[in-house]
């Protein structure tokens, strides 16, 4: 039987450019930015950000999230629907900053969703007919090409597909599934959760001081 394999691109691109080792550079070398190749996605174009840095306290400065498949992961035990896209959104958004990248990408069309750069280092962008997979793999070899074997590890991928994570690590790109994303979403949250309770320790805010008894008394 024929596989049933999606055509993303990179997905056959082999050692030529698909592995981080198909094409070395002397150690120390410095490498120009590509520019993008004729045809690419005009999503890429909009939404590559500027230069790179690794400071970012997950390793990669750029992270590309699988959208509906990280929407379907934190639904998991609850009902269908119960994490809307705008929620999704909003979630995400607070638990990123800048110098980290983060780019949401959805399948579907934005409808009455906000699209685009929605705050420093977050945008949302969706498929518009255009799978995410494809949009995704699209930003992978994009990357790599710009980056190179070495600094494409600057670049993370967030999604339990299969071929969506194999497809980025064979372009030298890291990859995380959702319940790394999960984790971090609840550590932020309980930071947060943490951060609030300990205002006003010790007396609940605007609580009145109560007068202390006399210790004369009854004693008249």
């Amino acid at each position: 039987m024929p596989s049933r394999r999606r055509n993303v691109p990179g997905s056959a691109l082999g050692s030529r450019v698909g592995r981080p080792g198909g094409a070395s550079r002397p150690s120390g070398a410095s490498r120009p930015s590509a520019p993008l190749r004729p045809g690419a996605s005009k999503l890429y174009a909009a939404t590559q950000p500027g230069p790179l840095r690794r400071d970012s306290p997950f390793g990669a400065t750029r992270i590309l999230i699988d959208g509906r498949n990280v929407q379907r992961a934190l639904e998991r035990g609850s009902g269908p629907g119960s994490l809307p896209t705008a929620a999704l959104i909003a979630r995400l958004r607070a638990a990123f900053s800048p110098p980290t990248e983060v780019e949401l990408i959805l399948d579907g069309h934005a409808g009455p969703t906000p699209t685009g750069r929605l705050a420093p280092g977050f945008s949302v962008v969706f498929g518009r007919g255009i799978s995410a997979d494809h949009v995704i793999a699209e930003r992978v070899v994009e990357a790599f090409r710009a980056l190179g074997p070495v600094e494409a590890d600057t670049v993370m991928v967030v999604s339990d597909d299969r071929e969506v994570r194999a497809q980025a690590l064979r372009n030298g790109v890291r990859v995380q599934g959702t319940a790394w994303l999960a984790g971090h979403l609840a550590a932020r949250d309980a930071a947060e959760g943490a951060r609030g309770t300990s205002i006003g320790h010790g007396r609940p805010p605007g609580a009145a001081r109560q007068a202390r008894p006399s210790r004369d008394r009854g004693l008249r």
